[in-house]
Order: C-alpha cells, then structure tokens, then sequence
C-alpha cells in the first residue's frame, strides 16, 4: 500500500499503515515518560543529600577555624586541652546561624549553644582530655574560631 492510498479494510493494510504511521508518537510518550522519570528522581535524591559546606577550614593542636560562604552541615574537631586551659571562641556572622557544642566523649559538654550568630567569650578548661568541638551550620555564611590559650595565659 502506497502512501495516500485508500487503506483497505479487507486487506488489514490500513490499520498497520495507521499504526506504522503513529508509532512516533507512541516512541515520544515514552521518552517523555522516561524522561519526566529520570528528572523527578534527579530531584529528588538531590533533596536528600547531606550538607554543604563552602569554605575553609584550619584545625591543628591549637586552633580550630572555619570559614564559609556556605555552611549547612556539621564539621568538628578534636583537640587536646588541659586543666587551666581556656578556649576562645568567637563567632561572626552575616547570615543564619550556627549550633555549637564543646565537650568530652561520654561527658556532659561544657558548652552548648543553639542557634548562636555573633558573640565573643573564653571557656575555662576544668579537666583535662580529648575534646570535641562540633559545629552544625543552618543557612549560615560567616565565621568560627576556636584557640587554645595555654594555662589562661594569652
């Protein structure tokens, strides 16, 4: 049967030729389908994801510094303090804010402090040991520090 001819209803070539000629559109609902699938999973497993951070970040015996534009996850560090031992600690901030926590594995923290944004202060180190400092940042862009000053001396 050629094109434009009269499909034939005796002869079945008319119901094919229809669905020979269709069939291109069956192939793009498909890939549409397909399609919309993928996007919708691509979105949806970017939901999940885990934090950002966009920054720096300093961690030695002494210090603990961060930097970010961007700051939507936890970072923390261990550090050593002893007896008579202050930490300072100074948090600056242009936008949203942070969740501080310092303290000892298995211990009570001797500090924490929710939805902190800007603020300056030293802890005094009472028992010696492995700390944890822990920083969860919420939407924040800004800045923390974290220094070990020796026996309260600066």
């Amino acid at each position: 049967m050629e094109y434009g001819e009269e499909p034939s209803e005796k002869t079945g070539k008319g119901r094919r030729l229809i669905k020979e000629q269709y069939a291109w559109v069956r192939m793009l609902k498909m890939s549409m389908g397909i399609g919309l699938f993928a996007a919708i999973l691509f979105l949806l497993t970017g939901c999940g994801t885990g934090g950002i951070f966009d920054g720096s970040r300093v961690s030695n015996g002494s210090v603990f510094q961060l930097e970010y534009s961007v700051l939507n996850r936890e970072e923390s560090a261990e550090m050593e303090l002893w007896a008579g031992d202050q930490l300072r600690v100074t948090l600056s901030h242009a936008k949203g804010y942070v969740d501080v926590t310092v303290g000892m594995e298995g211990k009570d923290p001797i500090y924490r402090g929710n939805a902190q944004q800007n603020a300056e202060f030293a802890l005094e180190i009472s028992a010696a040991g492995s700390y944890t400092i822990s920083v969860s940042g919420h939407q924040a862009k800004g800045s923390v520090s974290f220094i070990r000053i020796p026996g309260g001396k600066e």
